[in-house]
C-alpha cells in the first residue's frame, strides 16, 4: 500500500513540475477589468472574468480572467498578482480595535513587482504576443518569464 501512495505523490509532483505554458509578466496601473478589456482589443483574444476568484489559503483571493481558444486549443489566463486580505478586528479595546486591517499578499511572492501574469497554455500563438501586450496604453512594461524558475509556480497551476 505504501508503494501506491508513493506513486500518487510522484504523479502530483509531475503535475506541479509541468511548466509547459508561456508566461508574461505585466506591469500596469490599470484595474484588472480594464487590462483584460485592453488585451482583448489589442491581442484579438476574449478574456472573461471567471465566476470564482482563485483562492490561496483561507482568505487570499485573486481575480482571474480566462479564455479557452477552441480553434487553436489554447487557454489564456490573466491573473492579478497583488491582492489584499482583510483581517478581523482585534478585541484589544484600543482606539482602532473595531477597524479591520488588511495586508497585501501575492500570487507569486518572489515577483512582488509584477502586477499581472498572462498565462498561455497549449503552445505559443503563431504571432508573437509580447509586442501586442507592450502596445497596450498604460502598460509600463511586459516580458516573458520562465515558469520553471519560479518558486511559487504551483500557484499558477489550477
Amino acid at each position: 500500500m505504501n508503494s501506491a501512495m508513493g506513486s500518487r505523490h510522484s504523479i502530483w509532483e509531475d503535475l506541479l513540475e509541468d511548466t509547459s505554458f508561456g508566461l508574461i509578466a505585466i506591469h500596469s496601473s490599470l484595474e484588472d477589468y480594464a487590462l483584460a478589456y485592453a488585451l482583448n482589443a489589442h491581442c484579438g483574444i476574449r478574456l472573461k472574468r471567471m465566476h470564482d476568484d482563485l483562492l490561496l489559503g483561507e482568505s487570499a483571493a485573486f481575480s482571474v480572467y480566462q479564455w479557452k481558444d477552441q480553434k487553436h486549443f489554447r487557454d489564456w489566463t490573466l491573473m492579478v498578482n497583488p491582492g489584499t486580505v482583510e483581517e478581523a478586528a482585534s478585541d484589544g479595546g484600543g482606539l482602532f480595535s473595531s477597524t479591520p486591517s488588511s495586508r497585501r499578499v501575492y500570487l507569486i511572492p518572489e515577483r512582488k513587482e509584477v502586477d499581472f501574469f498572462l498565462k498561455i497554455d497549449g503552445g505559443e500563438p503563431e504571432e508573437p504576443i509580447l509586442p501586442k501586450v507592450l502596445a497596450v496604453p498604460k502598460v509600463q512594461t511586459a516580458y516573458r518569464l520562465e515558469a520553471a524558475e519560479l518558486k511559487s509556480k504551483h500557484n499558477l497551476i489550477f
